[in-house]
């Protein structure tokens, strides 16, 4: 492919292309950056793409001399407030006497190869498989005395923009930002649609599409996380479909409150934005200092939302996921939490290490209840020793015991968080996250840590360090089970109140790129009851995440479709649990829990010391498989074949990169009387190709596959599931 990033003197227009697509931008009257395009790669763009300028009544004009031109008509690549635009702006700064107005002119740019790197925030990283360049275009207001920077990264092998802002105050006074956008763009509306997603606890990943209407579609988050409510994600499509149509899509590489808008105005043009939401977001900012946004990601796909989540998918891999674990097979796990909840000791963990080892599992986490006085969620957060009335040994015999028989061990935190009743709040409780008038509110019978303080940040890279040296802990389980409502610090700061959400952000950064730093064997899976902060900001430091509480075989093909738009499935985390579900109380077969958590990185977490030898059997088996299995899953291209949001059936297909070996999951969901036949058609294959599979020992022709399809047998039972592994010949 051609990497490239241009600017041409005589057209004003930077070109940026790695042979697949092309984004375009016009520097216009010397002053303006009008978005110009952004797609399909261009051999040469000659403007013909532009609508002509007139004059309209009420327009406002830059220049009096010309008078069809105004900001109102000019697709913008970022805008700000009080110049004819009246769209929503991309940046808006307060000097120090209130005044809000300026008037930004392009001033500059420069090009190198590379990518950039953002101080205090995760960032895409550089990929010896994956080249890139980065353009900066400088933009100055002399009489506000402001600069901005805006970063445009393109990839030589991913469909991908890279793009974030980064203001500079010039001046004598501090500045006050209210609004900057990490992206932003203007396009003419020509029947799109745009996909969000909305979610609940144990309800995450939702998918919604509709229309671009007249006005402003806004979603987002002021909880100081990414979900699951809103997701930091919005599509622009043009007919909803998995596998064909033109998707561009945006994403953020950030954990904390963010805001996505969509807005059409009366001359049809829509303007798309992402970034920090500015509801709960004012950052002071002194002179000679810098602020710099979160990254944005933007996708384009000609192959619908399977193209879209493949170059996600893609990205990730290469430029997100801590580079030890890129092709890092995960240990299977069995988990202790639905078998003991707070009622966890060394005893139980003693024969769950060895039922363990007998049946295949590669790991044991001993999760919450393990640390003095927890007992119940309402007590002993902060604490974090071990409880020996529990462990009367302490944990060292069991972790050695574990690592004895060949698994690794894991345990939970929850560093974040304080619980009224602890040592740690009686001895700090200026650490408490709340106002200096009102008592915190409780969630989850729990308060939350400061972690704008320096000194609580300090405490937790301490004290998780240190069980980490003193245990030898292989894995740790980050939980999150509360938002934050009370977004203010106990401790004087120069900073805006409305800072506080990206300040606790940025303390966590710190906290955890130290810890991971300086423990880089060490597996950290992100967790924050599931899908709370399911994100590309965590997924820098963490390479899984729990992808829901809710593991019930029903809900879970929702969340799972859902989550794989932006993910890759080796990159979530799923667990096999009991039936009836503890979270839906739904009974569904094992087997169908089985392949829904094998879509996955797989762990299971149910009491398997209550197991019969046939259940014995059947886990050993599914093990056996999962491990013969799971090099292809974690290394796949993953397709969405038919979707749980508006079927019976949920099809997915796992393709190894050499497009020669295949494992095909299918759900069936409820049985109904009347249903003959399931046609399933695969449209991934290869027309020319036959393919062996295997099982039940069958060859099939890929034409067949791809165009008549194959008629699924289930058994007459609601919640049944079906695998296919199948092979190129």
């Amino acid at each position: 492919m051609t990497l490239s990033i241009s600017f041409s003197e005589n057209t004003q227009l930077f070109h940026l292309t790695n042979g697949n697509i092309s984004y375009i931008i016009e520097v216009v009257h010397n002053t303006y950056l009008a978005h110009r395009y952004w797609g399909k790669a261009l051999k040469t763009y000659g403007k013909h793409n532009q609508a002509s300028m007139c004059k309209k009544t009420f327009a406002a004009f830059p220049d009096p001399n010309i008078p069809e031109f105004s900001l109102e008509f000019l697709p913008m690549e970022f805008p700000h407030s009080y110049q004819g635009d009246y769209k929503n702006p991309a940046l808006r700064v307060i000097d120090d006497a209130g005044n809000d107005l300026i008037r930004l002119k392009y001033h500059s740019y420069n090009i190198f190869e590379g990518l950039p790197s953002i101080p205090d925030l995760p960032h895409a990283r550089e990929s010896k498989d994956d080249k890139a360049k980065t353009l900066i275009i400088s933009m100055v207001d002399e009489i506000a005395n402001i600069r901005v920077d805006l970063y445009y990264s393109i990839l030589e092998n991913t469909n991908a923009i890279i793009r974030s802002s980064k203001i500079t105050n010039l001046g004598s006074t501090s500045l006050l930002i209210e609004q900057m956008a990490s992206a932003s763009l203007d396009f003419y509306y020509q029947n799109q649609n745009v996909t969000t997603m909305h979610g609940s606890h144990q309800k995450e990943f939702q998918l919604e599409t509709q229309k671009i209407k007249h006005g402003q579609f806004k979603i987002g988050t002021t909880r100081g996380a990414s979900g699951p409510q809103y997701v930091p994600f919005i599509a622009v499509n043009e007919n909803n479909s998995e596998t064909t149509g033109e998707v561009r899509a945006f994403s953020l590489i950030y954990s904390g409150n963010h805001s996505e808008l969509v807005e059409r105005d009366q001359y049809d043009q829509v303007r798309l934005q992402i970034g920090l939401n500015s509801d709960q977001f004012s950052w002071i900012l002194e002179r000679n200092q810098s602020f710099y946004s979160p990254q944005a990601i933007l996708i384009y796909s000609i192959n619908g939302f399977n193209g879209m989540s493949q170059i996600f998918h893609e990205f990730t891999t290469n430029h997100i996921v801590p580079p030890q674990f890129r092709n890092f097979t995960a240990p299977i796990l069995i988990n202790s939490w639905e078998m003991t909840y707070f009622d966890v000791n060394e005893q139980k963990m003693n024969l769950l290490i060895d039922k363990a080892s007998e049946l295949g599992f590669e790991a044991v986490v001993l999760d919450d209840g393990w640390f003095i006085g927890r007992n119940n969620s309402r007590t002993s957060l902060g604490d974090w020793v071990v409880d020996m009335n529990k462990f009367p040994n302490d944990l060292h015999p069991i972790i050695s015991k574990t690592h004895a028989l060949g698994l690794k061990f894991g345990i939970w935190f929850e560093p974040e968080m304080i619980s009224p009743d602890s040592q740690l709040i009686d001895d700090h409780p200026e650490w408490v996250m709340k106002s200096k008038s009102y008592e915190p509110l409780l969630g989850r019978n729990q308060l939350i840590l400061d972690l704008s303080q320096t000194t609580v940040q300090d405490f937790l890279i301490a004290s998780i360090s240190n069980f980490i040296e003193t245990y030898k802990v292989d894995y740790i389980k980050w939980d999150m089970n509360r938002h934050i409502t009370e977004p203010f610090s106990q401790i004087s700061t120069n900073q805006h109140p409305k800072a506080y959400s990206h300040q606790y952000m940025m303390g966590l950064y710190k906290v955890i790129n130290q810890l991971t730093t300086k423990y880089p064997d060490v597996l950290f899976e992100n967790c924050s009851s599931g899908g709370g902060r399911f994100d590309f900001g965590m997924l820098y430091y963490f390479p899984q995440t729990w992808a829901s509480d809710n593991t019930d075989g029903l809900d879970r093909q929702e969340i799972q479709y859902g989550a794989s738009y932006l993910f890759h499935p080796y990159q979530m985390t799923g667990h096999v649990s009991a039936t009836p579900n503890h979270q839906t109380q739904r009974v569904t077969p094992l087997s169908t829990r089985q392949n829904l958590a094998s879509s996955t990185n797989m762990g299971y977490e149910l009491d398997i010391l209550n197991f019969n030898e046939s259940d014995n059997l059947l886990v050993k088996e599914h093990i056996e498989d999962y491990k013969a299995d799971r090099k292809l899953i974690l290394s796949s291209n993953f397709y969405r074949l038919t979707s749980p949001f508006n079927s019976n059936i949920t099809a997915w297909l796992f393709e190894s990169k050499e497009k020669t070996d295949y494992i095909l999951s299918i759900f069936r969901n409820r049985f109904q009387v009347y249903e003959h036949h399931h046609i399933l058609k695969i449209p991934y294959l290869n027309p020319e190709s036959d393919y062996y599979f295997k099982g039940i020992d069958t060859v099939i022709s890929g034409s067949e596959l791809m165009y008549s399809g194959i008629n699924l047998q289930f058994e007459k039972k609601d919640f049944e599931s079906l695998i296919f592994r199948f092979s190129k010949i």
